[in-house]
């Protein structure tokens, strides 16, 4: 298809295709984008949660490649094997080893190529380059600039035509990661660096133009589409961030693969003005998309498109339906075995360590830079202070949001925030720059909106961090639990403290996530305090109630283990004066402690609602800036 050139695709039937071509081949194009790590076996308890199927993961993806490699090699056939990024973030298997182990296994799947993703950042630039020196294939990203190893495109030869695949990147790769992991690292607008490039590629001999874009196809993609044309005829400016903006503005280009939204779609976009087709996978190895092409060869054009089933692109990889290679099974649980057992915490040597290096002196907080605002210190030296706040789509109001968040913060002057809904990354960094006092531990296995546990530096050491349920976090919502383990040394106080911090579920079926979770978050604290580790607080958005009764109770296994835990946020929960969620009103943001701490708590603790709005304002000022939930504040005494 020449540049500019309109084509629409359709979907003939077989026979009638086949009396209306010439010289004509088929080429199978496989997808995969947003895997995140997820390459093991795992329940489909987005299906069934209670009596949920299995699905087969990588070993079952190679099961169905294989399969396809082997009848398109009969029939006389191609295959093209792509992946639009995001390949490790969101299990250990991948985090462990900054993605080695996926590569491995992408390169006995036998990838042609990947695009790098937002997340594929996560452990530096250096490790994108580590990870496509590793890949006996290449990554592609044109308008990536300042990082070693991916190309801009590569042409792949197939009898009779060829196809050039150019990649590109996200302009959002900034808000994405930190931003010590993109240092010197530019994206171009990936609109105009398309554009330039067509003609080299074309120049160089494509005859079909292919790009594999991390620019996702966002939710709802009628929708937005609508919301773009509304936009493109009132004559406003679009900012070309999806693969949906792409296909519209965009010409030349016969197909768009897109990954960085694991949001899956059985059927292509089409742009009803370009006809480029665009197309994208859910994430998570759920499954894997298939289209076949029906290519014209004398005429160098795509003629048609098929599916693998009777209505969709894309196959759930059910071990009912296709069979795990044994093999490669094998080797996956093998890794995921591996990953598992390097995942406990024994903390006596490190301790050891900081307690012979590291100085008990409580530091005084560096002086205010920040004087909009009269917030009261509500942090002293002899007593620890652990707050819970969901800064709702952290930073609601950009710039605005992330000098008052941290003027609030520095006034305070707690110990702890554990903080949910965290949408920017990059953003969230750049605030906590201008907060030396403090540092952060960020989740690094959330699939969206990330916990972060801001701690006071000069009190507080890093021993140890964990989510788990990362191979299966179904019930927590894509959103495990961040568990840290602190070092809590200040004044005559010398002990080890594990914070956990959380978002649960909240609507359509989140009752019974929640009651789920809340099975596996009490077993798995039961059993670190069988192992000595039991001075626990966890914190977090709940999302919902302590009062509710009978089946509506979302926390009951907390709530009948008395000996162990307790709700001191149950003291506050039927104050109108302190719902943390007042827009309702109720109660969702919750503390818990562990025994260990029902002694303090007793003595001088305290727990408040930490309202915000009075000192800024008022509440429809605090909404609109901030968050539609208030802070939750925990003071123990401990001496």
């Amino acid at each position: 298809m020449q540049a500019g050139r309109k084509t629409r695709f359709l979907i003939l039937p077989l026979f009638l295709w086949c009396f209306t071509q010439g010289k004509t081949t088929r080429l199978h194009l496989l997808f995969t984008n947003d895997i995140h790590g997820a390459i093991h076996e795992l329940p489909a308890r987005f299906i069934n949660p209670e009596f949920a199927p299995e699905l087969t993961g990588g070993a079952g993806a190679f099961t169905y490649l294989s399969s396809v490699r082997e009848d398109a090699e009969k029939n006389g056939e191609y295959v093209l094997l792509t992946d639009g990024g995001n390949i490790f973030q969101g299990t250990p298997l991948g985090t462990r080893d900054g993605g080695a182990t996926i590569i491995r296994w992408m390169n006995w799947m036998e990838y042609d190529v990947m695009a790098p993703g937002i997340k594929d950042f996560d452990q530096g630039k250096e490790n994108i380059t580590r990870l496509a020196s590793q890949a006996e294939f290449p990554f592609l990203s044109a308008n990536l600039k300042g990082v070693d190893g991916p190309l801009p495109y590569i042409i792949k030869e197939y009898e009779g035509i060829s196809i050039g695949i150019i990649g590109l990147m996200t302009p959002e790769l900034p808000e994405g990661t930190l931003p010590e992991n993109i240092e010197g690292v530019q994206v171009t607008p990936p609109l105009e660096t398309l554009n330039a490039i067509i003609p080299e590629v074309r120049e160089k001999g494509a005859d079909l133009i292919f790009v594999l874009a991390h620019m996702g196809l966002p939710y709802d993609r009628e929708d937005e589409y609508a919301l773009m044309m509304e936009e493109v005829q009132a004559g406003n400016p679009i900012q070309i961030n999806t693969a949906l903006e792409l296909a519209h503005f965009t010409e030349g280009v016969d197909v768009i693969i897109a990954g960085g939204i694991s949001k899956g779609y059985n059927t292509p976009w089409q742009d009803p003005s370009t006809h480029t087709l665009v197309l994208q996978n859910y994430g998570n190895l759920s499954g894997i998309g298939h289209l076949i092409f029906n290519i014209d060869v004398d005429k160098k054009t795509i003629e048609g498109y098929s599916y693998p089933t009777d209505d969709s692109m894309l196959l759930t990889l059910f071990k009912d339906d296709i069979w795990p290679d044994p093999e490669m099974a094998d080797s996956i649980r093998h890794w995921v075995s591996s990953v598992k057992s390097s995942m406990v915490y024994e903390p006596v040597e490190r301790l050891k360590k900081i307690r012979e290096t590291s100085s008990i002196e409580c530091p005084e907080p560096l002086r205010d830079e920040y004087n909009r605002y009269s917030v009261p210190a509500l942090g002293k030296a002899d007593r620890l202070e652990v707050m819970t706040w969901n800064m709702e789509n952290f930073p609601m109001a950009n710039d605005t949001t992330m000098k008052a968040v941290a003027e609030i913060i520095r006034d305070l002057n707690v110990d702890i925030i554990g903080i949910q809904e965290v949408q920017s990354i990059g953003q969230f960094a750049e605030m906590m720059s201008w907060l030396p006092d403090y540092d952060f531990v960020l989740s690094r296995e959330s699939s969206f909106m990330d916990q972060a546990i801001v701690y006071r530096s000069g009190a507080l050491t890093v021993l140890n961090r964990q989510e788990p349920f990362t191979f299966d976090d179904y019930y927590f919502a894509g959103r495990p639990p961040l568990v840290v383990d602190f070092l809590y040394r200040c004044g005559q106080v010398d002990m080890e403290v594990t914070v956990v911090n959380f978002h649960l579920k909240c609507c359509g079926d989140g009752l019974y996530r929640r009651q789920q979770s809340m099975k596996q978050m009490h077993a798995f604290l039961r059993e670190r305090i069988d192992r000595g580790l039991d001075n626990i607080i966890v914190i977090g958005d709940w999302n919902d109630q302590i009062q509710d009764k009978g089946l509506y109770q979302s926390f009951r296994p907390f709530i009948q283990d008395r000996e162990h835990f307790r709700f001191v946020t149950e003291l506050i929960a039927d104050d109108p004066e302190q719902q943390s969620y007042p827009t309702w009103p109720s109660f969702l943001d919750h503390i818990l402690i562990s025994y260990r701490f029902f002694d303090a708590f007793n003595n001088d603790g305290v727990i408040r609602s930490v309202n915000i709005d009075e000192w800024i304002g008022g509440w429809e000022i605090y909404e609109s800036m901030i968050s539609d939930h208030r802070p939750i504040l925990l003071t123990l005494p401990l001496n």
